[in-house]
Order: C-alpha cells, then sequence, then structure tokens
C-alpha cells in the first residue's frame, strides 16, 4: 500500500505527464490551425517563409491567482522575458503582450501615496491610464448595449495624460500656476513631486536638472513679472477643485503658452487640451481599409467627464459581472469590436459617401479627370443652404457649410494662419515647428527614442491610407513622402512628416464629412488616434499671403506630429516655368507655351468660378486691395497692413519672371492653367492631369497607396533624382541596396568598420557599393555589436516591405516587357501579396507599453543576463533575415511565386520577372530612373 506521501509524489508525476501531453494536443491543434490558415490564404501557393517572420510567437497565458485573472509574466522567467524582448522588437502586430483587467491594471495603483493599493470599487479612482483595451472595450459594449449612436466624448479616454496623471495622484504636494508658466520646473517642487508619486515627472532631459550651470540657464528667463503675466494670461484657479476632488487639477490653462521648456509645455498642453471646450464633431471607427463607421458625439458643456464620470465603465463591470472569477474581470476589446462590427445598429453607422468609390483601390490604375481639379463654391453653398432650410443639417454638414461662407469672404492677401504649431517651444531638439501645438508632448521618451518616433510615423500614414480606401477618398505620395517610397517603399529616415496631395473635389469631401473627426485605427491592427483638422479657407486656391499653405492636417493627438494634406486645383497663380514642356508636350503643334498664350482666345465673359475671398475686398486683385487699404489706411491693423504689401509684392514678381503667363491678369492666368490642366496647391506647386493620371496602385509602409502617374518627372519638378537605382550617398546618409535600407553614414562607418576604430568587430572587406552577399551577416553582426540594435530591428521588420518595392522596381523598369506585361504582373504581385505585408513598424503604444515592460525586467535582471537574452534573440533573427535575403539574391524567394489570377492555378513565378537589381549579375549600371517611363 502507497503511504500518503507516495502517493500524493504519484499523482502530482501522473498529473505533470497528463498536462504535457495536454500541452503537446494543444500545441499541435494550434500548428493544425496555423497551416490550415496558410494553406487556405491563397495568397502564396509555395513556402511560408514570410509567414515565419510575421506570425506572432509570444501568446500570453492567463491563470487564476489571489489577484484574479491576469497574463503571466515573470520579470524572472528566461522564457518570458525573451518573448518580451522579441515582441518588442521584432513584431509589429496589433497584438498585446498580456491582459488587461480589472483588478491588476486599473484598480491597482501605480504611483503615488497609494502605490500597489488594490481599490475596491472604480468610484475610488482619481486617475487612471486610459489604455486603449479599457476605453475601446467601455465604449463599444455602451454603444451595443443602448442601441445608442451617441457617446459623451472626452479627451481624457483617448489622448495620453500620462504626465498629467501624475499631478492628479498627489494628495500632499501642492502644485500652482507658477509651476506651469515658467520656462523649466522649479527644481525644488519638481523633486518633492516625484518623491511623492515615487518615479520621474518625465525621463527626457531629466538628468539636466542636477546640472547646476545647465539647470541656471534654463531659469535665466523667469523673471517675476514676465511668470505673473503668464499666470494672469494663462492660468487660472480651478473652482472644481478639492484635495479629495477626482480628475481634478488645482489650476487650468486657458491658452496655450509657448515659450516655454518640452516638458513643461507638455503638461502646459495636455492640461488645456483636459479642460478646453474644443472636442471633435464625431468619432470615425476603422474596420481595417474595409470599411468606416460613424459615432456622433454628445454636445455637452462637460466635454472632460470620462467613462468613470459618466458612470459608463461601472455599467459596462455591472453587465459583465458573471464573467468575474475572483473578483477580476478582463476588457477583450477585439472581441468587443467584433461584436460591434455584427450588431444590428452598427449598420446605420457605416459611411457611404455619395460621390466616392470604394472600389478604386482594386484596380491597378486610377484615372482622374479635369473635374476632379475643379470645384463649384457657391454651388455647393446653394446646395447646403437650400437642404438646411428644409431637411436640416448634420453637424458636420452645419460646420461645412459656415467654413465655406467664411472662405468665400476671405481675400487671398488678409487670410489668417489656421494650423499652430509648437515652433516657439525653447529647445530645438524638440522639432516644435512640426508639431501642432495643441497636442505637442514629449511622451514617454519621445525626443530621445528614435524607434517610437519611426513607429509613430508609420503609424500616421498606414492609419490615413487605410482610411481613405476605406472610404473611396483620393490622394498620392508627393514631396519627400514620394522621393522616400522610390527607393524602397518606405520614407526617407531623416523625414518628421509624410506629405500628400489630393484633387480639390476630394479635398472638399474630406472636409464635409471628416473635418474634426478624430479617426480611430481598428484595434485589431493597432491603436492610432488621429484628429482630421481641415483650414476654413479651402475655397482659397492661391498662394496669397503664404500664411495657408497647408490645407489639411492628420494629427497624433499623442504627439502633434502630422501628415501635411494639399488639395491641387485649377487656380489664377501663375504656371511656375517648369510647367511650359508639359503643356508643348501634349499639344500636338510646334509652339510654344508663350506662343499658344497669345493665340489663345480670351473669352473675357466666361465664368471664372475661382472663389478668392471676402465679399467686399475677394473680387478684387491684389493691386485694387493694395490701393483700398491705402486710402482707407484706419480700416486695416499693421498685421494686415504688412500682409496686403507682401501679397502686392509677389504679384509684381510675376511680371519680372521669365514665367510664360507673366503678362496675364489673374482672370487670364486661371483661365489659361484650365485649358492645359495645370494645377497647383497653395503652395505654388504645380503639376499636371498628363503627370498625373492615372495614378498609379502600389504599397507604401505596407499598406495600399496610390502615386502619380510619372513620378520621377513630379519629383524632378522640385528635387534632383539620382538616375541610378544602388548605392547611394545624400548629406550624410547612405543607401544599401542589398539591405534596401537608407543609414548614417557615421553609423555606416562603425559596424562596417571602415576606420578600424572598433576592436572587437570584423571589417568589411567590400566595397560599399559592391557588397557580397556574404556581407549582409557581416554587416547585421556588427550592427548589434555596435549596439544599433533599434537600427537592425528597422530593417528586419521592413523586409517584407522593401522585397516587395524591389520586385515592383524590377518589373516596372525592365524594358523587354510591355506595358500589358508590366501591369499584368504587377496585379498579380499586388494581388498576391499586399494582404500579407506586416507593418514596418511596431504599433507605438503597444510599443511604449513593451518599452516600459522592459524597463521593469532591467530593474530585476543584471545586465550580463539581459544582454545574452538579446543576444540570443538577434542572432536568431539575424539568421532568419540572412536565410530571406539568400532567397531573393538567388531568385528563389517562395512567396514572389504566385496565382496568376483568383480563377487560374497556374503559377507565376516572379522570381523570373523583370530586372535584375540585387543579386548575381545585378544590374545596377542601369540608370532606371534617367527617364520617365510610364510604367
Amino acid at each position: 500500500m502507497l503511504s500518503v506521501r507516495r502517493f500524493s509524489m504519484f499523482v502530482l508525476r501522473s498529473l505533470r505527464l497528463h498536462l504535457k501531453k495536454i500541452a503537446i494536443i494543444l500545441l499541435a491543434v494550434q500548428l493544425l490551425f496555423i497551416t490550415i490558415y496558410v494553406l487556405s490564404d491563397g495568397s502564396s501557393v509555395i513556402g511560408s517563409s514570410w509567414k515565419s517572420l510575421t506570425a506572432p510567437f509570444f501568446q500570453p497565458l492567463t491563470h487564476t491567482s489571489k489577484g484574479g485573472i491576469y497574463a503571466a509574466f515573470d520579470l524572472r522567467s528566461k522564457d518570458s522575458v525573451t518573448g518580451l524582448y522579441e515582441k518588442m522588437n521584432f513584431d509589429t502586430s496589433g497584438d498585446w503582450v498580456d491582459t488587461y483587467t480589472l483588478k491588476n491594471n486599473l484598480l491597482t495603483m501605480k504611483m503615488g501615496a497609494d502605490k500597489g493599493q488594490v481599490l475596491e470599487s472604480v468610484d475610488q479612482l482619481r486617475y487612471y491610464y486610459n489604455d486603449p483595451r479599457l476605453i475601446w472595450s467601455v465604449v463599444l459594449d455602451h454603444l451595443v448595449a443602448s442601441d445608442s449612436n451617441e457617446y459623451a466624448f472626452s479627451w481624457y479616454d483617448w489622448a495620453s495624460f500620462e504626465s498629467l496623471n501624475k499631478l492628479l495622484a498627489l494628495k500632499h504636494t501642492n502644485i500652482s500656476c507658477q509651476f506651469m508658466c515658467e520656462n523649466a520646473f522649479d527644481k525644488g517642487v519638481l523633486e518633492k513631486v516625484e518623491e511623492e508619486v515615487q518615479e520621474p515627472l518625465f525621463i527626457t532631459n531629466r538628468n539636466k536638472y542636477d546640472e547646476s550651470f545647465w539647470y541656471s540657464a534654463a531659469r535665466k528667463p523667469v523673471q517675476s513679472n514676465l511668470v505673473q503675466q503668464i499666470m494672469r494670461d494663462h492660468c487660472k484657479s480651478n473652482d472644481a477643485y478639492s484635495q479629495n476632488a477626482p480628475f481634478e487639477l488645482p489650476f487650468i490653462i486657458q491658452e496655450i503658452y509657448e515659450k516655454l521648456r518640452p516638458e513643461v509645455y507638455d503638461l502646459h498642453a495636455k492640461n488645456h487640451l483636459l479642460y478646453s471646450n474644443f472636442t471633435p464633431l464625431s468619432l470615425t471607427v476603422l474596420d481595417s481599409d474595409k470599411d468606416a463607421y460613424r459615432i456622433n458625439l454628445k454636445e455637452s458643456d462637460s466635454s472632460k467627464s470620462n467613462i468613470v464620470q459618466t458612470n459608463l465603465l461601472q455599467e459596462y463591470i455591472q453587465r459583465h459581472k458573471k464573467e468575474m472569477v475572483n473578483g477580476d474581470l478582463i476588457f477583450n476589446h477585439t472581441s468587443v469590436f467584433e461584436k460591434f462590427l455584427l450588431h444590428g445598429t452598427t449598420k446605420k453607422r457605416k459611411l457611404d459617401i455619395k460621390g466616392l468609390d470604394k472600389t478604386i483601390f482594386t484596380n491597378e490604375y486610377l484615372y482622374l479627370s479635369p473635374s476632379d481639379f475643379n470645384f463649384d463654391t457657391k454651388a455647393k453653398i446653394t446646395e447646403l443652404e437650400t437642404k438646411l432650410r428644409s431637411d436640416g443639417l448634420s453637424l458636420h454638414d452645419t460646420r461645412y457649410l459656415k467654413s465655406l461662407q467664411t472662405s468665400i469672404r476671405t481675400a487671398p492677401a488678409l487670410q489668417k494662419k489656421y494650423f499652430s504649431e509648437a515652433t516657439a517651444v525653447t529647445d530645438s531638439t524638440a522639432d516644435g515647428h512640426h508639431r501642432d501645438k495643441r497636442f505637442f508632448s514629449i511622451g514617454h521618451n519621445l525626443l530621445n527614442d528614435p524607434q517610437e518616433f519611426e513607429a509613430r510615423l508609420s503609424s500616421l500614414i498606414r492609419t490615413f491610407q487605410k482610411f481613405t480606401k476605406a472610404n473611396g477618398l483620393i490622394s498620392w505620395l508627393s514631396h519627400g513622402t514620394l522621393y522616400g517610397y522610390l527607393y524602397d517603399g518606405l520614407k526617407f529616415p531623416w523625414d518628421v512628416d509624410h506629405d500628400l496631395q489630393m484633387p480639390i473635389k476630394h479635398l472638399h469631401y474630406l472636409s464635409q464629412y471628416f473635418n474634426q473627426s478624430l479617426i480611430l485605427e481598428d484595434p485589431r491592427e493597432g491603436n492610432g488616434r488621429y484628429l482630421l483638422d481641415v483650414g476654413n479657407s479651402i475655397t482659397v486656391r492661391v498662394n496669397g499671403n503664404g500664411k495657408n499653405n497647408i490645407d489639411a492636417r492628420f494629427i497624433d493627438i499623442d504627439s502633434g506630429i502630422y501628415i501635411d494634406i494639399t488639395g491641387l486645383s485649377v487656380s489664377s497663380d501663375a504656371a511656375k516655368q517648369y510647367m511650359s514642356k508639359f503643356v508643348e508636350e501634349e499639344e500636338s503643334s510646334d509652339k510654344s507655351f508663350p506662343a499658344l498664350i497669345e493665340d489663345y482666345n480670351f473669352d473675357e465673359n466666361e465664368h471664372f468660378d475661382e472663389v478668392d475671398g471676402r465679399e467686399d475686398l475677394a473680387k478684387y486683385t491684389v493691386h485694387e486691395i493694395k490701393a483700398w487699404v491705402d486710402s482707407h489706411p484706419n480700416d486695416f491693423d499693421d498685421e494686415e497692413k504688412k500682409l496686403v504689401f507682401k501679397t502686392y509684392r509677389k504679384e509684381l514678381s510675376i511680371s519680372r519672371s521669365d514665367y510664360a503667363e507673366k503678362a496675364l491678369s489673374p482672370k487670364q492666368r486661371y483661365l489659361v492653367n484650365k485649358k492645359y490642366n495645370l494645377y497647383n496647391c497653395r503652395n505654388q506647386h504645380f503639376s499636371s492631369l498628363n503627370i498625373l493620371s492615372p495614378l498609379r496602385n502600389t504599397m507604401f509602409n505596407g499598406v495600399s497607396a496610390f502615386i502619380p502617374n510619372r513620378p520621377i518627372t513630379a519629383l524632378n519638378n522640385e528635387y534632383k533624382v539620382p538616375p541610378s537605382y544602388g548605392f547611394l550617398t545624400f548629406q550624410g546618409k547612405v543607401y544599401l541596396p542589398e539591405l534596401r535600407y537608407w543609414f548614417s553614414f557615421a553609423d555606416m562607418k562603425k559596424f562596417a568598420n571602415l576606420q578600424l576604430r572598433e576592436p572587437k568587430i570584423t571589417r568589411l572587406e567590400s566595397s560599399l557599393n559592391d557588397l557580397k552577399f556574404s556581407d549582409i551577416n557581416l554587416l547585421l553582426t556588427n550592427m548589434i555589436k555596435c549596439g544599433f540594435h533599434s537600427i537592425f530591428a528597422g530593417v528586419f521588420n521592413s523586409f517584407e516591405s522593401t522585397a516587395y518595392r524591389l520586385k515592383e522596381l524590377e518589373i516596372q523598369y525592365d524594358g523587354s516587357l510591355s506595358e500589358e506585361e508590366k501591369s499584368t504582373l504587377l496585379k498579380t504581385l499586388r494581388r498576391g501579396l499586399s494582404k500579407n505585408i506586416k507593418s514596418p513598424e511596431k504599433d507605438p503604444i503597444i510599443y511604449v507599453y513593451e518599452r516600459r515592460l522592459w524597463e521593469d525586467v532591467e530593474k530585476v535582471l543584471n545586465a550580463s543576463n539581459l544582454y545574452n537574452i538579446a543576444s540570443e534573440v538577434e542572432k536568431n533573427k539575424i539568421e532568419e533575415f540572412v536565410k530571406m535575403s539568400q532567397k531573393l539574391y538567388e531568385k528563389n524567394l517562395d512567396e514572389f511565386k504566385l496565382l496568376g489570377s483568383e480563377n487560374n492555378d497556374t503559377v507565376i513565378d516572379l522570381n523570373l520577372k523583370g530586372l535584375n537589381l540585387f543579386g548575381k549579375n545585378k544590374q545596377f549600371s542601369n540608370d532606371i530612373f534617367s527617364s520617365d517611363q510610364k510604367y
């Protein structure tokens, strides 16, 4: 007979054995499903090597403990830490590393005097972090449960208030307006705040406050009289504040004061956003790139009422009480999102805008027409005013109508600047002139973390492209964004924004239906939250005084980084001289553009449908406006007089230029531009219909995008594009075609060890402009040894996007292929691979979240262990990358073996199609960009 102890051991061993068998069975089932998924995907019929780069490898496990249900993550477990490092750097999916729960995440205090304490109820919350899993779950569940399409919006739930939460957590330290209105924080108060919250108030340049010389210089501008003035003009006491008031601060920033250090500006702007009356008009929720749904927002004075203050969170918990385990509850936001999409009332929210075609991305080409670049503003105003009197207008239509009515009364010479950037922030490294002042933030460590910055820029463009595709809006890559795309399907690493153009007709669609809407990325793919902001003078299509060159912006509300959007239209601006050759190219006669103008029969009675400003002054030329200002000086302030004079001087300069239209009046210029299909944005970048149309369907940053029909021509109008695709150098940057990536030359010299200054790494023996395949492994290994971890992550994660662009180039510029053959092959490539290209960058919110987890790991494990874990992961990733590169090099990449069409089982091996721009016998000698081929 077995003893009790031996029996217990026997049971334990049996249990372990069964658990191991169960685990093996579960793993086998999982692998079966993955296999079925791969085989049924239909995009690639041979191999799954890209799948190995994209498949999620860190599946969070959940279990029950005294704290409730939560993701199993052991900071001391090598497997968990290895999985975290791998996911943080090499998994760009929208998956979270753990599970968000009521007790472990929401009710457990993360800082302050109550740090570690678990609250009994959400009613006790003084602050919370607006984790997307929490907010999505509560808001969407509320809409489904209430059968409503309205929701009380709060910036607190959607924008990042991490820094402000630290002030909300304070119970003993008093913060005044003075702390918020000095150029740099008072160090004594700062230290008291950090002592109470038990963590730094900010990370970026926090160590500078301990340097006496720097601190004295930063505080030097702090003059008592000036600070008092700033406090009077920008800050006031909050009447709703009391020592125990949740979500309330003792002060309210009434207007943003810009001349502050970034860490002060961050809090200043966040407070202003929280307490301002400015809110979006709606939420636009994306279902990937397929559809968009509109959620209306309640018009309320209490714009800062969050999900706790409106009881939405409490109601959510009550509805899901049965799902609780040990008093804990999982917030499964993707499950709620899918329930939301399938709910009957969601159909009412779906956006199908009359005049827009959601199928435009299904074809290889999109043909534009002259009507896309003309817009009859007066007819639109009449239409909306008629509808207002009969049926009434939606909130978006009402604001749009008001904007049009304001715009037509705005003379180009008197336009006031619409967009405001944080240009006055007192630290040039903050790049304030590329940030919207309302949403400027230094984030967790944004100014010092290029990986987060790149993640934000990538998420911006990916979400915008999915947004346009889901709604049928037409836009295309332009300026530096188009130039970056040309080489590897990505932006230039040194660009700090994106540039897009769209025809004026679609700019008006954007304004009417989406202006002031918060665009929300599909939460299964990422967590982007972007304000679509369209200027209030879009009917003015000339440069005017130059204050409003940008028509619209797509703004990241967590950082202020944005996309610049400009509309192209016919205008009365003088066409630039470089446009002459495109007019002459399209005409069948041999006459020059000036000669064609001389032959033009101007009909002075022809309708001039450009609207240039304010009724009274808008109908006059700038010469007439200046004469009016000169004769009525008391009717205009000094700033307006300067703007008019500036515009007048620019008009005079046209007559002294070499422009073909220099002798024409504004009306005549408009008529000529219209006849010859010459279009411009308000920054006087000109293009023509034959340069733009047909737009070509492609992939940029892993998502669908359009580019102009003749991209080299479009770029050469602004830049000088080198003729060759291959090794390039530009202003201290290097493009390596073997890695399809741009690098800083200073960094390149280090990890190639060109100057023999790195004793621990092997020197690159090959010439940079003629690398061998074996050099790839060496360069990547050296890259890691030199500490360029984020650069390697960028190279690795962008493999699919850059390999796609490489194959696209090889087909596009193969002179042996006919245009029809190119079109067929490009369609096969795009249809077969576009849906499987992973994002080249991580979702920024997930990245920051995982980065914080890693910082917790760094506090527990020693540097040696962390180094070994990171080295092991990166060694495996280098092997994966080299293996994929070898297949690309040898023209044997499985993913390029694709079905010829949806209804055809014939396999087309694209490895064998097009030029050879990488690998053996590479054709870098071909100057493929030397002529503007209509590929």
